[in-house]
């Protein structure tokens, strides 16, 4: 028999290759005294899919032995046996059994059983002390010795009422002689059978040596000739066990096409028989409480499909009682496999990914009871079917580690996602560049911040921001900066649409419909009282400009371009102060307008006169004006009339229409109603060929 290495520590953890299968099958054996042995299988594969699909592997095969049991040591129920016999020394026989009570532990029991020519329970298994040194110290000797019968009954009160983790005893003070009752000396091998250990005192002249060693030898027991200190002492230390187990065996099988390469340590015998079968036997002389042995196996496989055949394992032992047993084990449990789905197939950093397990238990022989994600950027999650979103684009690999309900932890299953670009988001408001108010009807020429800040990017950053202010799905205006100013140009309901550009050129954009207020009309009219606005040479022409006012103003500008060679001349300026500077006109009002006051409105007239001398037949000039207010900031063009013609000749309709005959000169504004005077001035005019 060999004593094999020991260790407290877990169970041996070698390297391993990346892929790695551990199968762990945990279980124990017990006799009468409960659980005090458990063994571990430990199957630990080099790259599980070749295992599966039975290619030709080697594995370690790792067998853990652990001892079970109380870490202060196992208890004791122990049952006094007391000779009261006419011929038995009881007085030496009380006072041993006084002092065998005082040296009990706290958490023992005894209990006692008296005989003389009968037996009786005293005192059945208890931990009070002073009821049963009361009960012993009220014997007294009389009559014949039932020593068979004081031995069936402590023997049925130990083996009906003793604890499964305690250790069994029986302490015989007796001289050996029985001359009544069932015979006694059968009882030595039933204990045996039972787990009872049986301690034999001599107390009396007449001592049956024979009977007393032979119950002592068949169960494990001790046999002292006479009550000494001596005795007391090794009884103490016979008693304090912290064996779990004797005589360990340890038979593991390999079917048919699995080859035992080496093993630590060696193995006490190894056999192949007529079938192939493999048998390996290792032996332990003792088993401690938490005491661990480690047995490694290295296995290769020699023929496919050999993994799936039992690897079964036998383990005979005689445990802390003494009582012999044996427990064959089942194969280590297969592992489940790990998978999964997932949609979206293409995802991006704004989209929840929703993941599906699809993992199988290998053989049915188990069922999923857990699950161990890791997305591939420190994130976990122990449900079955997570959601995520990944917060940055990139490659993530996601591992998926399933568990069954007997422990069997897969290989896990690993799968790489692109997690792409997502497109940005883009919104707006219009604000008051001033005041940063948000307007809900914008006015028309009153400056206007496009405020994009609500405009985001999840995992970018937005680089351009494009407007298209007025629907014609054209950019109007294109910046780097989340706002922009800009001043609308015509009144009514406008689309305007926001397009943002992140950093990896994807696009999003955000239309809204604005109602755009007037907020100062400003119209131009020009009368020359001929068609189109001509004129002639050196001709007076009337120019008024209509303000109306439909937003509060602090004060309002005009400015108006007067063409060269035309000569101004102001004629009301409603007002406003006006100023001249080369050709260009500004009126001032210095003045709060309110767009539902009396003052709402304005308008300003003034004269152009044109050039005398014109050297081509026809001048044409266009007239350009602004309006304006710095508070609130608007800048809006003169609507209206603007062109100006002056001709050399006039047609002959327009001159003979508007011929004064009385003063015998053209007058442009005169009525156009043809006259005689004037049918007799376009005869004359005929006539001379001019």
């Amino acid at each position: 028999m060999i004593r094999m290495r020991t260790t407290n520590n877990a169970a041996r953890a070698g390297s391993l290759a990346a892929l790695l299968l551990i199968l762990v099958l945990a279980l124990s054996f017990s006799a009468l005294a409960g659980e005090r042995i458990r063994i571990e299988q430990t199957l630990e594969w080099a790259e599980l899919e070749e295992g599966l699909t039975g290619l030709p592997e080697k594995v370690d095969l790792d067998l853990l032995l652990r001892g079970l049991g109380p870490v202060e040591g196992f208890p004791i129920d122990c049952m006094l046996i007391i000779d009261t016999s006419a011929t038995a020394d009881l007085s030496s026989a009380k006072s041993f059994a006084f002092d065998l009570i005082d040296q009990f532990e706290a958490g023992d029991r005894i209990g006692l059983v008296s005989y003389a020519s009968s037996a009786h329970l005293d005192v059945p298994l208890t931990g009070n002390r002073i009821a049963l040194k009361t009960a012993i110290g009220d014997l007294r000797n009389d009559g014949k010795s039932a020593l068979g019968d004081a031995m069936q009954i402590a023997r049925r009160e130990l083996t009906l009422v003793g604890r499964e983790d305690a250790i069994l005893v029986e302490i015989l003070l007796s001289d050996g002689q029985s001359n009544t009752g069932i015979e006694p000396a059968v009882e030595g091998e039933i204990a045996a059978d039972s787990g009872i250990r049986i301690i034999s005192v001599g107390i009396g002249a007449l001592i049956n040596r024979n009977l007393l060693e032979a119950f002592a030898d068949d169960t494990d027991g001790l046999y002292f000739s006479r009550p000494t200190e001596a005795a007391l002492i090794d009884i103490a230390e016979h008693l304090d066990i912290d064996i779990v187990a004797s005589d360990v065996r340890i038979e593991k099988e390999l079917p048919k096409g699995l080859r035992l390469i080496s093993s630590k340590p060696s193995a006490y015998r190894v056999d192949i028989d007529s079938n192939g079968i493999t048998s390996a036997v290792w032996r332990v002389a003792d088993l401690l409480i938490d005491q661990e042995i480690a047995i490694t196996l290295e296995i290769e496989a020699t023929e496919v499909g050999a993994w799936a055949d039992d690897l079964d394992l036998l383990v005979t032992y005689t445990d802390f009682r003494g009582v012999e047993g044996s427990q064959v084990f089942p194969p280590p449990n297969w592992p489940p496999i790990a998978l999964f789905e997932y949609e979206p197939v293409a995802p991006t950093t704004s989209e929840i990914i929703s993941f599906t397990d699809t993992s199988e238990d290998t053989n049915s022989d188990g069922r999923i009871v857990k699950w161990e994600w890791e997305f591939g950027d420190e994130a976990i999650s122990s449900l079955q079917d997570p959601q995520f979103r990944f917060a940055e684009r990139g490659a993530y690999t996601v591992k998926l580690t399933v568990t069954d309900d007997r422990g069997s932890k897969s290989i896990a299953y690993e799968h790489d996602i692109f997690v792409g670009n997502a497109a940005p988001v883009a919104g707006f408001v219009l604000r008051d560049p001033d005041t940063m108010a948000e307007y809900v009807r914008p006015h028309l020429g009153v400056m206007t911040m496009l405020d994009a800040s609500m405009s985001y990017d999840l995992d970018g950053d937005i680089e351009l921001y494009q407007w298209d202010l007025d629907g014609d799905g054209i950019i109007d205006l294109e910046t780097d900066s989340s706002d922009a100013e800009y001043a609308f140009e015509e009144p009514g309901k406008v689309k305007l649409t926001l397009t943002v550009i992140d950093d990896e050129g994807k696009t999003e954009s955000a239309t809204k419909t604005v109602d755009i207020l007037a907020s100062v009309l400003a119209e131009r009219a020009i009368e020359s009282c001929m068609p189109d606005d001509w004129t002639a040479p050196n001709s007076v022409v009337q120019v008024s400009i209509l303000l109306s006012v439909n937003t509060l103003l602090n004060g309002l500008s005009v400015s108006e371009t007067i063409p060269a060679g035309w000569t101004f001349a102001e004629v009301d300026n409603d007002g406003a102060t006006l100023r001249k500077s080369g050709q260009t006109m500004e009126w001032l009002f210095l003045e709060r307008f309110l767009d539902d006051g009396i003052n709402a409105r304005r308008e300003i007239k003034y004269t152009l006169t044109a050039p005398a001398t014109i050297t081509d037949d026809l001048v044409q000039a266009n007239m350009r004006g602004m309006v304006g207010s710095s508070s609130p900031r608007v800048s809006l063009a003169i609507s209206g009339e603007d062109r100006l013609t002056a001709a050399k000749v006039l047609p002959i309709p327009v001159v003979i229409s508007r011929w004064n005959t009385t003063e015998s000169k053209l007058d442009p504004c005169l009525l156009e109603l043809i006259a005689f005077d004037q049918i007799n001035y376009a005869v004359s005019l005929w006539h001379s060929g001019e």
